[in-house]
């Protein structure tokens, strides 16, 4: 979230590169103080989330569900 200094093209690099997805799968970002909501389509939202579990975003862990 914001109070880690997350940035949406934080997420958007990470989820890119961790996930092999394209910046255009990825929808809407909306980062709250603790927690960060990023839309992806269905069909690949569990890729998605298997890929983040063991990905660090600005040098830390991210607990992804």
């Amino acid at each position: 979230g914001r109070d880690a200094g997350v940035r949406p093209q934080d997420l958007v690099g990470a989820i890119a590169s961790e996930a092999g997805v394209r910046g255009k799968q990825i929808g809407a970002i909306q980062i709250s103080d603790r927690f960060s909501l990023v839309d992806v389509d269905e069909a690949i939202a569990e890729r998605v989330v298997d890929a983040m579990r063991h990905a660090k975003i600005r040098g830390k862990r991210v607990t992804v569900k």
